[in-house]
């Protein structure tokens, strides 16, 4: 098979598609360059957790300001994402995927040499930009990609490394920071032979002829009409609430509560925050067994009540190791509500807008990460440090009322006059 050209970034051939449409994701090359898009999208977040407290110190700033470097890079990803699914639809994939992965690369280096703390969260808002299309993309070329059987193992794998890399990532974070605050952020730089890879390597099915002349005003009703309804929108309140709260609460405040009240080190912040991912990925396994007793709406019922424990008793802590008991309870939350929210809004997406659906779907997941640790901030300013616990419990409380009545509010809708 004749190799691409290197420059042309819409070369993309039609018997790939036909091959790994049945192939096993694990004996195709392209799958793995698939699946770092979505790694190196979260490796912007967890990395820099552990490195919150001596940041602060560095650059002099208050804990309710620190939050700014996790919001300044996962805010822009919350808006973009779904301005940049539509471009992708019409110009091609790798024209938005190859200055994604420059910008992420360059920016997120950049970060490392900031000599003040405005230039740090500006170099943030433009690594988050370049982060904002590579879990859509991701995402979408698995399902556009893979059939069958392989597409179920090529999101099971997915998932999978997904859970593993936000266990293993605040490890590195940790590790890293013990040398330097700087190298953390000096891991954007994998970003490079990615997008080698991604140029030279990556293969993708090419566009169907007339996709790039879909009038975009009947595009964007058709989405806006996929996810006006209560139904949907109580899911999407899940996802967006559950990732607020661990991008805010638990990502953010825990590592500052750890090193201000407890002087931890950057390795043992980084394990606090692993364990929340082991707990998730422990949960998540149970899934099916769990349904077996209990309904989807259930399970997310029970993962609010389980978070807002773990937010209350987290202020009471006296020992930094106890620290571990609301971190691995968040990630029990995590595990029931996110995966069950997930296949439940897969089930209501409609074939002809299912790549804006998940376009909304992404943007609200990155929506909550960005704004979790700006309310977070907000709580600490207004109340401290323990009002940030404290009030996160009321606010998950709160949600969980709001997510019951839009069910009830989609039942009366369904129910026939």
């Amino acid at each position: 098979m004749k190799a691409p050209p290197i420059l042309d970034l819409d070369s993309q051939g039609d018997e790939l598609s036909q091959l790994t449409n049945t192939k096993n994701p694990l004996h195709d090359r392209n799958f793995y360059i698939i699946i770092s898009l979505t790694l190196i999208e979260i490796m912007g977040g967890p990395t820099i957790g552990p490195i919150l407290p001596e940041l602060a110190k560095i650059f002099d700033v208050s804990p309710s300001e620190i939050q700014l470097v996790m919001t300044a890079y996962f805010l822009p990803i919350g808006i973009a994402t779904p301005i940049l699914g539509i471009i992708a639809d019409r110009i091609g994939i790798k024209k938005v995927l190859v200055p994604s992965l420059l910008l992420f690369a360059i920016a997120g280096s950049c970060c490392a040499f900031a000599g003040d703390f405005q230039t740090l969260i500006q170099w943030r808002l433009l690594q988050g930009l370049g982060s904002a299309s590579l879990n859509l993309v991701s995402l979408t070329l698995i399902s556009t990609i893979y059939r069958g059987k392989a597409l179920t193992l090529a999101m099971s794998i997915g998932v999978s490394a997904i859970g593993a890399s936000t266990a293993i990532y605040p490890i590195i974070g940790g590790v890293l920071a013990g040398f330097s605050w700087r190298y953390p952020f000096l891991l954007a730089t994998l970003a490079f032979p990615l997008l080698l890879l991604v140029l030279m390597v990556l293969k993708l099915p090419r566009q169907p002829s007339g996709s790039q002349k879909i009038d975009l005003k009947i595009y964007l009703q058709k989405v806006w009409q996929s996810i006006n309804n209560s139904t949907v929108l109580a899911f999407l309140l899940v996802v967006g609430s559950m990732f607020l709260i661990q991008s805010g609460a638990f990502i953010t405040y825990i590592p500052i509560l750890a090193g201000v009240n407890f002087g931890t080190s950057g390795l043992f912040i980084g394990l606090i925050l692993a364990s929340m991912s082991v707990s998730l990925g422990l949960v998540a396994s149970q899934l099916g067994r769990l349904t077996r007793h209990a309904s989807a709406i259930t399970l997310i019922k029970a993962a609010f009540a389980i978070a807002a424990i773990a937010l209350v008793i987290t202020p009471l802590i006296d020992r930094a190791w106890l620290l571990f008991v609301p971190s691995i309870l968040f990630g029990a939350a995590l595990g029931l509500a996110i995966p069950s929210s997930q296949e439940i809004l897969a089930k209501l997406a409609i074939d002809d807008t299912r790549a804006g659906f998940m376009a909304v779907n992404v943007s609200v997941q990155s929506l909550g990460i960005g704004l979790g640790p700006l309310m977070a901030g907000i709580f600490a300013g207004l109340w401290g440090m323990h009002g940030v616990f404290w009030a996160t419990a009321g606010l998950t409380v709160a949600t969980c009322a709001l997510f019951h009545f839009l069910l009830l509010q989609a039942r009366r809708n369904s129910a026939p006059r």
